[in-house]
């Protein structure tokens, strides 16, 4: 028990102890005291108490309790934080505390105590409630002399934490103590507990401070994921031959239920228990309904049924309605149901060591939350919002390891285990050379034991770090392209030569490289002629032979590599074959190719290159001859030299080494040399023995690379289906003596061989399979429970096939069993109520407690005290919860609040029950009238909103109540009620101020006198500048005043009067006297019967009403000067003290209130002084004025004209005593000049006004009473402008335009049209259109900018359009001509030629016409064209004037009568009446109207013959009044209806074989077998699909479910050992290796048919020092030019770095290779301008001064002509 039972001796004690050191509440005789144990105080003795704003002084009285002090507390002058407190409560949520102290005297910054919530599991119910308990510790205590049984009062918002009590059965409340015992909850339905005296929030996760809410899925901080929002809408059909039909069902566990019904029809709800048990409830009656353990609230409206349950739901529910008149039921339906199968964390797994310090990792199984049962991870999977969660890691085992001679020593470093970590190989060559291409490699998970050995483990061990890519772009730049240089000049000065150019190979860098296309290669040589006769003989040597082209076509030729296309591919130029003198040199020449997947040069025959083979032969130049001793043999010494000379032993090199690393040999090569002829003999022909000079040394002793080293397979696990192998790998190395050594696997850059690969792969023989047992089928007691028992074999692939239960030998298990559940009569926590969302808009969170329950025998629910549910895990008890959305506001993210007022003044006349009035006015009412005063607000929750009187905190008693919507309410209303209430909605508030009549009409006094109102002024924040409210600043608040002020439009809520009455009292007294009168005020102003509600500018007229009232003797003289008297007096304090409220009122009749006005006073009717007043004349609107000298009042507006020649601007004002005038033009002091003047009696005179004088002229009165100012506006007259388009605008596409006015218009017909008129003008110009062909159609539409709308352009529309803009000043108009394109008659222009020349002539007998409707109809009357009588035309025997809705026009003199067709009837008889020599004439027409409607035509074919799958449509068709079918065109002016498809044939189709899609063969290799499922199928008229016996389709072929299939993938990759790694070189150190992939039979042969996905990679990298080389480049050669534009040239060979030998250029392709050619003395080769061949002249005549060689080589001469040039 957290609450001890005192006695009442104990207690008397108490009393008496502190009874001298405590002084009683007055007007008590005795006062409750608590015990110190039952309140939280800190250990230790107080010196006095304290609040979290304060700090306590105290003294420790152990001091050992202390915790150690932070480096942030020393630099504070904090001591460290004590240890925490004994718990206030042992249950249902206490407080503890800790507290520190401050070191440097008292001024410390921050708090010296800290809270934290403690014993958070639920009390047992039988302790009851904790804050009955305190009140009930005050039974025995007198309270003014008699005892009381005290009980909690309900929760306070202004102080739930005081302990407030109620004596039970009576009407009195008191509060007992101003704090309750720390960890009293602030109310009943919330977490939050009180400390100190505060309410603190606590979260749902039972944390203080903690903003933890429920989400809707009942999870505490959940983010929603656990469950899905279901909503929709079902319209059942019921019938009194169909009564019940079943809408929707809702599974257990699902939360959040609300059904909405209109209709009339019963809602049926029927529960379907775990335990098979089933209930119904038919909902007649509101109110609560039980269901299983659910509590459902029921309302029913007029037309609207409600239903809500928060749940979540303890049994599956189905969803009914029943049928109960004939109107449809519509329902909707919203709740959030709980994803069925979900992640759950696993327990920890062993620790990975047993001593030394391991590791732990967990998991997480997928579990179905409905059967708490294991699942498959697919589950799981195939929700979207489940994430499986990744796996937790933590220390274990973390004593040392015992040894023989007790703890070994564990460094630090070395103190855990390493933690599993993802190891990734070397990435493969890229896919692709240049151009984007892809490599991979291999990423698995390893980890290190305590003997530093790496293992591979299951990559699941290192999820908790992110796995590393294993596959990436590469070579992503651009491939090698051909770049053609300058062509050289010819080769010779005269007749045909030869011209070069350079063509190189260049990478994306822009150097030279190799790999471009030689096809694609660029010619680098070329014949040219140059025209000049040769007058000597031609030189015998061939052009190619000359230095320099031949040095530069030498040194410049291309390195080429081997393509995926046969390419001829030349070796290296061989030594020149003389050392002087010109010689010859070769080389090799071969055809090779490149195979992509193998990245391997294969040699072909020459015949499989198409392209013309290089030479293999060159000359060569070696210089001058000179004599000097040459030997490129290798003599042995003097001593080796034997005494035959002429042949001797010859030392010739050494043999490859015997080992490629890890130390070999190599031996020297000894040959037999002839010394005369310097050539190799045989060996016979030396003598002594070559064996005696053999040598041998060292080489390659470097180590050998790490390999992988596999052992033998293992057992299979299985004898048939698919079984696995295991063997182990590890990274080895070779060393000397073939022996290895263990290496890292990083050493190992090779693919690792697998572990694992199947085996036994053959068909098993036919077995049993059992599933699971499923759920017992009754959750409580003896049930029964079943399996699936089937008959299965496992074939060669893995799966598995059903077979006949005859099929399989042995007995077939047990299907069914019984069983016993006896865990249903054990305690279950569950979930209680959800409480209400924490936020009023967007997302917040919803809480609930949880409750223990357990199930009797019978199946009842019962609850349980929590402690029974102790070790039993928590239900989700936070859910989140998603309302409406918040608004948003494009300025801030956080709008803020707004008090949407009305300035109103309520009269009350007659005595009412109740009224209802809006914040922002001030009332007079009667007494003992109730009265609910709203505070509409914007951006501001209504549940918030807090009500002040008089600048104090109002609070709920038995007159006065704030209901949720933030209304305030008072009951009864006396004179304690008088006075200024405000609404605060956060830092915004408005103010609504209430007088009370008596019974002499006069204004009551409140109880404590006049300085009420005056006390309000002074404690309102509002009111008083320096006092700010407590709150969080808006960034609104400047813009909310002006909101507030400028005449805006309010919104439609705001505009109706907010003034209610109930009751129906007869009127009396004065106010009915008023209202009856017959003036004109008294319909505006009585707005119900009882009560005046004013506009402040209408109180005045309120106020003269009154007075003439006097006069007339309707009202006494005494009553009616008081009344007026208390009113403006009240009302002039109220300005005084509120600047801000917009009243104004005054006596004279010539002054009307404007909106400027401020603090004015009340002029004749007051004895006392007034404020100043300015006199405003009752003119309206604007006054335009052309006269030579212009005068205005203030608040009208000048508009100066060329015409004025002077301005005068008029202000005069009152008061006592008489005001100053000042005047200010926009916003600054208006300055006196030699045209601008005024006089003290406040006319301002301005001579020659002009723009510079255009402004706001503002006059202001003051005195010491109060000011006033009204304001003018001068502006320049101006007369209107349209800013008119000059372009022809055509669109013969578009449904819809707009145009500007000013030029002509083609648009199509049907179209519609908006023709602008932009103008400008002050004073601001109307705008009118019209046509120039007549009225404009009924079509067209004026818009409130001015624009014009024709809507449905029609070939009638055609016409001129004129925009007419007019002011005071001037008029402008600007035309548009409209041209209509694609009627029916063709161009508008000959549709009006047509219509002009079609007249239809009346006669004296009669003529009948049929006419469309839209065609033009013109009726002539048959007189002669100078026929002047006045001829009078008449409809339906009544005259034209009085036809109503006919548009017509006279032409000709009223000899024609054209009547619009469009819109209105026309058809009828036409008359036309004049006199014609002396007699009277009388011709008619009867016009038909040719009608056209659309009409839906007959319906289609149906789309299918049987079943819910066929649809018909019926055609729209324009067809005239006859019926007959016509063009489309003729209706298009009339709306067009819309086909709607109609199911067709609801016939049931006949039964029917279907079948499934065959399933894969059985074998992969040879023969098999397939299946596919059959079954006699029927499609019904309703579209579903019913699945029938056999024997219905027996008429039909059944087709087959069997059959045999062979497949001929009896293939397989073969794969052979890896070669030497001797590949072209990928980098430094790194070469490629490849090796044979074959695809082969199982029969050993070989084939194509293998899948080239799988095809196993045939080259890899590998490490090979013969890449470790680079490009030697040789300097520069010398420029092939002294001057002008000259190239050089260089030596690069690709050598090796340690052997310093060169190799081929292929080497050393993987880096790019330096350039080989430049250019060189790009300098001009003289100043001077001067021939350099003598064949100018000629140059010159054939007019080749035009190209730049001939031009710099005849330079003299091409300049001497200019034009040449």
């Amino acid at each position: 028990m957290e609450f001890w039972i005192l006695s009442i001796c104990r207690i008397s004690l108490m009393l008496t102890l502190i009874s001298s050191s405590v002084q009683g509440v007055a007007g008590q005789t005795q006062s409750a005291y608590f015990l110190p144990e039952f309140a939280l105080s800190p250990q230790g003795s107080f010196l006095e108490d304290t609040t979290e704003e304060q700090y306590l002084t105290y003294r420790y009285d152990d001091q050992f309790s202390r915790t150690t002090r932070s480096d942030e507390e020393r630099d504070t002058g904090w001591d460290a934080w004590g240890a925490w407190s004994d718990c206030s409560r042992t249950c249902g949520g206490g407080a503890s505390y800790s507290l520190r102290r401050c070191l440097n005297g008292g001024n410390c910054e921050g708090k010296n105590i800290r809270y934290r919530t403690c014993s958070n599991t639920d009390c047992p119910p039988e302790s009851g409630d904790f804050r009955a308990q305190q009140c009930s510790a005050h039974n025995d205590i007198k309270y003014q002399g008699q005892t009381y049984e005290w009980i909690p009062v309900t929760y306070d918002p202004v102080s739930p934490c005081a302990l407030r009590c109620q004596a039970r059965g009576r009407n009195l409340v008191v509060e007992l103590a101003p704090k309750v015992l720390d960890g009293t909850r602030c109310k009943a339905d919330s977490l939050d507990i009180c400390i100190n005296g505060v309410c603190k929030e606590v979260g749902c996760d039972r944390q203080l401070g903690s903003n933890a809410k429920e989400d809707n899925c009942g999870v505490c901080a959940g983010n929603g994921s656990t469950c899905r929002l279901v909503r929709g809408q079902a319209l059942p059909h019921l019938s009194p031959e169909e009564p019940v039909k079943t809408v929707f069902e809702v599974p257990m566990g699902s939360r959040g239920l609300r059904i909405t019904a209109k209709g009339p029809d019963v809602i049926v709800i029927e529960a379907h228990a775990p335990n098979s048990r089933r209930e119904e409830i038919v909902f007649s009656s509101v109110g609560s309904h039980i269901l299983g353990n659910n509590t459902i609230e029921y309302q029913r409206g007029a037309e609207r049924q409600t239903l809500r349950c928060h749940g979540p739901l303890s049994a599956d529910i189905t969803i009914k309605v029943k049928y109960a008149g004939p109107k449809d039921t519509v329902l909707q339906f919203m709740f959030y149901q709980p994803i069925r199968y979900q992640w759950r964390e696993t327990d920890f797994f062993p620790c990975s060591v047993t001593c030394g310090g391991g590791y732990q990792l967990n998991s997480a199984d997928c579990i179905d939350i409905r059967y708490n049962k294991t699942v498959g991870e697919q589950f799981c999977h195939s929700y979207p919002e489940n994430s499986k969660p990744k796996p937790k890691l933590k220390e274990c085992n973390m004593d040392p390891c015992l040894e023989s001679d007790g703890f070994k020593e564990v460094m630090p470093y070395d103190h855990f285990q390493p933690l599993p970590r993802w190891e990734q190989n070397p990435w493969t060559s890229c896919s692709g050379s240049c151009g984007g291409g892809t490599q991979e490699r291999s990423v698995v998970c390893v980890e290190e034991d305590v003997n530093g050995q790496i293992v591979q483990v299951e990559e699941w061990k290192c999820t908790h770090s992110p796995r590393p890519i294993s596959k990436q772009d590469c070579n992503l730049f651009d491939c090698p392209q051909w770049m053609a240089m300058e062509w050289s000049q010819c080769t010779v000065t005269c007749g045909p030569g030869l011209r070069y150019r350079v063509v190189l190979c260049v990478d994306h860098r822009g150097q030279h490289a190799g790999g471009c296309n030689p096809h694609h290669k660029p010619h680098i040589k070329e014949d040219c002629l140059v025209p000049i006769a040769c007058h000597k003989p031609r030189e015998t040597q061939p052009i190619e032979a000359k230095l320099p082209w031949l040095k530069q076509a030498q040194g410049l030729e291309e390195t080429k590599v081997a393509l995926e296309d046969p390419t001829f591919i030349p070796g290296p130029w061989t030594a020149c074959s003389v050392s002087c003198g010109l010689g010859l040199q070769r080389r090799e020449v071969k055809c090779k190719v490149l195979l992509s997947f193998t990245q391997t040069e294969v040699e072909l025959p020459d015949e499989e290159c198409d392209e013309e083979k290089p030479p293999i032969q060159r000359a060569c130049d070696s210089g001058p001859c000179f004599e000097s001793p040459d030997s490129p043999w290798w003599p042995l010494g003097p001593q080796e030299i034997p005494e035959q000379h002429s042949y001797v032993w010859e030392y010739m090199g050494f043999t490859a080494c015997s080992a490629s690393c890890a130390v070999g040999k190599q031996m020297a090569v000894v040959r037999c040399v002839s010394t005369l002829k310097k050539e190799i003999v045989d060996d016979a022909l030396c003598s002594g023995s070559r064996a005696s000079l053999s040598l041998f040394r060292i080489c390659n002793t470097q180590p050998c690379p790490a390999r992988w080293e596999v052992s033998v397979w293992n057992a299979c696990s299985v004898s048939c289906g698919v079984g696995l192998q295991t063997r182990s790998v590890s990274c080895v190395r070779p060393v000397a003596g073939n022996r290895t050594e263990p290496a890292s696997s990083k050493d190992c850059v090779e693919t690792r061989p697998p572990e694992l690969q199947a085996c036994n792969q053959v068909t098993c023989p036919p077995a049993w399979v059992t599933e699971e047992w499923q759920q017992c089928s009754h959750t409580c007691d003896r049930g029964s429970q079943w399996r699936k028992v089937y008959c299965k074999q496992r074939l060669a692939t893995g799966s598995y096939r059903r077979l006949r239960d005859e099929e399989c030998a042995g007995n077939k298990p047990v299907t069914h069993r019984t069983c016993i559940n006896s865990d249903c009569l054990m305690p279950r926590l569950e979930g209680g109520e959800w409480s209400k969302c924490s936020v009023t808009c967007g997302k917040g969170v919803q809480r609930r407690e949880p409750v223990c329950r357990r199930q009797t025998t019978s199946g009842q629910l019962v609850t349980l005290d929590r402690s029974a549910c102790s070790n039993l895990p928590l239900p989700p008890l936070i859910r989140s919860c998603r309302m409406s959305p918040c608004s948003k506001n494009k300025y801030s993210k956080r709008r803020c609040p707004q008090v949407m007022g009305l300035k109103r003044i309520y009269i009350q006349t007659r005595q009412e029950k109740r009224l209802t009035f809006t914040i922002g006015g001030r009332a007079y009412l009667l007494p003992k009238t109730s009265i609910t005063i709203k505070c509409p607000v914007r951006h501001f929750p209504k549940a918030q909103i807090r009500w002040e009187k008089n600048g104090s905190d109002l609070k709920s008693s038995k007159r006065l109540s704030i209901t949720k919507s933030g209304a305030l309410r008072i009951y009864n209303l006396e004179a304690g009620d008088i006075g200024v209430y405000h609404c605060w909605a956060n830092q915004d508030s408005d103010t609504f101020i209430l007088k009370l009549i008596g019974h002499n009409n006069r204004l009551l006094e409140h109880p404590q006198g006049k300085e009420d109102l005056d006390k309000e002024k002074l404690l309102h924040p509002s009111l008083n500048k320096e006092s700010s409210y407590a709150g969080v600043k808006c960034q609104e608040q400047k813009g909310l005043s002006t909101i507030k002020k400028a005449p805006k439009s309010l919104p439609s809520w705001m505009q109706k009067n907010e003034f209610y009455r109930d009751d129906n009292s007869q009127p009396e007294e004065l106010w009915d006297t008023l209202a009856s009168s017959n003036n004109p005020l008294a319909p505006g102003i009585r707005g119900h019967t009882g009560a005046f509600v004013l506009e402040p500018a209408q109180f005045e007229e309120l106020v003269k009403n009154i007075t003439q009232l006097a006069e007339s003797g309707d009202v006494t003289d005494e009553m009616a000067s008081q009344l007026i008297n208390k009113i403006m007096e009240d009302l002039a304090i109220t300005q005084q003290g509120a600047p801000t409220e917009d009243l104004r009122v005054t006596m004279d009749n010539n002054f009307e209130k404007t909106p400027n006005s401020s603090k004015p006073s009340w002029g004749k009717g007051l004895k006392r002084g007034s404020g100043a007043v300015i006199t405003r004349q009752k003119h309206h609107g604007t006054t335009m004025s052309f006269q030579r000298d212009l005068q205005i009042h203030v608040g009208q507006t000048a508009y100066l004209t060329n015409a004025t020649h002077s301005l005068t601007l008029l202000c005069s004002a009152q008061g006592l005593p008489h005001p100053t005038l000042s005047w200010s033009k926009d916003g600054a002091p208006l300055q006196k000049s030699e045209r601008i003047s005024w006089e003290n009696s406040g006319e301002v005179h301005i001579s020659g006004p002009g723009t510079k004088d255009v402004g706001i002229y503002k006059c202001t009165a003051t005195n010491h009473m109060g000011s006033d100012s009204e304001s003018s506006q001068v502006l320049l007259a101006e007369p209107p402008t349209i800013a008119v388009s000059q372009r022809n605008a055509s669109d013969l596409n578009s449904t819809s335009w707009k145009v500007v006015v000013g030029g002509p218009v083609d648009i199509r017909v049907g179209a519609n049209l908006t023709l602008e008129c932009p103008v400008k003008g002050v004073p601001k110009p109307t705008v009118s259109w019209h046509r120039k062909e007549g009225p404009l159609s009924t079509s067209a539409t004026l818009l409130p900018n001015g624009s014009l709308i024709l809507r449905n352009i029609a070939p009638q529309d055609y016409g001129i359009y004129s925009c007419v803009a007019a002011n005071d000043i001037g008029k402008s108009v600007a035309s548009s001509l409209l041209r209509v394109a694609g009627g029916t008659l063709g161009d508008s222009e000959h549709l009006k030629e047509m219509n002009r020349k079609r007249v239809l002539m009346a006669s004296l007998i009669g003529t009948n016409i049929t006419v469309k409707p839209g065609d033009i109809l013109r009726i002539g009357c048959p007189v002669v064209p100078s026929h002047r009588k006045p001829i009078t035309w008449s409809y339906q025997n009544q005259t034209l004037k009085q036809s109503p809705g006919m548009r017509y026009r006279t032409l000709v003199g009223g000899r024609v009568l054209e009547i619009n067709t469009l819109g209105g009837k026309f058809d009828g008889s036409y008359e036309c009446q004049t006199q014609s020599n002396k007699k009277n004439l009388t011709a008619w027409v009867h016009v038909l109207s040719q009608e056209f409607k659309w009409r839906l035509g007959e319906w289609s074919t149906c789309s299918a013959s049987c079943g819910k799958r066929g649809v018909q449509m019926r055609k729209v068709q324009c067809r005239t009044s006859e019926g007959k079918e016509t063009k489309s065109s003729f209706c298009h002016h009339l709306p067009k209806p819309i086909s709607q498809p109609r199911a067709c044939n609801l016939l049931d189709c006949p039964p029917s074989w279907v079948s499934t899609v065959w399933s894969k063969c059985s074998s992969a290799c040879g023969r098999g077998f397939r299946e596919r499922r059959v079954s006699c199928q029927q499609v019904q008229a309703s579209g579903s699909v019913r699945v029938l016996p056999n024997s219905e389709c027996k008429e039909t072929h059944r087709p087959e479910e069997k059959e045999e299939c062979r497949s001929h993938a009896c293939v397989e990759w073969i794969t052979g050992l890896w070669g030497k790694c001797t590949g072209r070189c990928l980098g430094p150190a790194v070469a490629t290796q490849s090796r044979t992939v074959s695809c082969r039979h199982f029969s050993n042969s070989t084939t194509k048919t293998c899948n080239t996905k799988q095809r196993p990679a045939s080259v890899r990298n590998c490490s090979s020092d013969m890449c470790d080389v680079h490009w030697k480049v040789w300097p520069w050669r010398t420029c092939t030019a002294a001057c002008g534009s000259g190239f050089q040239s260089r030596r690069v060979e690709c050598v090796h770095r340690q052997k310093m030998k060169t190799l081929p250029d292929q080497h050393c392709a993987w880096r790019p290779r330096p350039v080989t050619w430049q250019h060189c003395n790009i300098t001009s080769c003289g100043s001077e301008c001067q021939d350099r061949t003598h064949y100018c002249p000629v140059v010159k005549r054939l007019k080749l001064c035009l190209v730049d060689l001939y031009r710099q080589r005849c330079c003299h001469t091409c300049s001497q002509d200019t034009s040449a040039t």
